[in-house]
């Protein structure tokens, strides 16, 4: 496995160590840095230059033991040298940004790339909590018990249940994650509690009872499957049947908590042929929202008759 760095996360994280944001520098060395910095304004071809200022840089990254931080976690994950081709560290504009993805080539080739913003650097002790818990998704994601594939079948075309499922499945598997570093006496990024009260207002529409069971087995699974996660957030029969048509739940067509479930006497076989068009797994036992079905009934009213 080969480790690359962004140019401006390597820029960025040195800078914080010539600032005095980071503790710890000798201030002989940050002027020799600067010394050596500015010699290379004297290179002509703005390529060359630009070069010379990533390699010197990178050198004092090095030299101030910040690749050393980022490649420490690793230890903990013994199959991604070995399916990695390389593990990038670029730069993120904001918190939502930071987080790991997988690349695959058309080679087969898979890649790493870890997003982060280089105030992690800044705060050593949040740095290697962050680095575990998103190298855990990619030790997932190359690890074939876990089984993992990018895309989740979600039932139907709404944006919003797509964006639902991938949040959803997101949190499931950070629950996952963190249960077993702690298990394993590492710090990560949140506590039992937090997930908990992650967990329990995603998934607000089962009994109590069920949240236990789902969040326990979870958290104290030592090798979850991509399969699992898939299942809790994407079977409706398993979201929706097991809440039904409560109050707060969310509709299993658009995806919004409802307090005004549809009268299922007003469910006439043409509309739930209608809602079976884009749901062919929606059941009316399942429920729907007076505005869904305000919506398939106008739908039914279009559609053209053959003759």
């Amino acid at each position: 496995m080969h480790l690359r760095y962004d140019e401006d996360f390597v820029e960025a994280a040195v800078f914080l160590c010539t600032s005095g944001r980071r503790k710890g520098v000798p201030p002989l060395q940050i002027a020799r840095f600067n010394r050596e910095r500015e010699k290379l304004y004297s290179i002509l071809d703005p390529d060359e230059r630009n070069t010379a200022f990533f390699r010197l840089h990178l050198e004092w990254f090095r030299e101030w033991g910040l690749e050393e931080l980022l490649t420490d976690p690793l230890r903990d994950f013994p199959l991604l040298p070995e399916a990695l081709r390389i593990l990038a560290f670029r730069k993120s504009r904001r918190r939502n940004d930071d987080g790991a993805e997988l690349y695959v080539n058309e080679a087969g080739e898979r890649n790493g790339v870890v997003a982060m913003r280089p105030e992690h650097i800044e705060r050593e002790a949040e740095l290697a909590p962050f680095l575990r818990h998103e190298l855990a998704h990619l030790h997932d994601m190359v690890d074939p018990n876990f089984g993992y594939v990018p895309d989740l079948p979600v039932l139907g075309p709404s944006l919003n249940q797509q964006r639902l499922a991938r949040e959803r499945y997101r949190m499931l598997w950070d629950v996952s994650i963190d249960g077993r570093l702690i298990r394993l006496g590492r710090q990560t990024v949140a506590t039992r509690e937090q997930r908990w009260s992650e967990f329990s207002a995603a998934f607000a529409f089962w009994t109590e009872a069920r949240q236990k069971e789902v969040f326990e087995s979870l958290w104290w699974k030592p090798a979850p499957t991509h399969r699992v996660l898939e299942e809790l957030v994407c079977d409706p029969r398993q979201l929706q049947s097991t809440a039904g048509p409560r109050p707060g739940a969310p509709c299993p067509l658009c995806g919004f908590p409802t307090f005004a479930w549809a009268d299922a006497a007003s469910l006439t076989d043409d509309t739930v042929t209608t809602i079976r068009s884009e749901f062919p797994h929606w059941a009316p036992e399942h429920g729907t929202c007076g505005r869904c079905l305000d919506i398939y009934c106008v739908k039914r009213a279009q559609v053209p008759i053959v003759v």
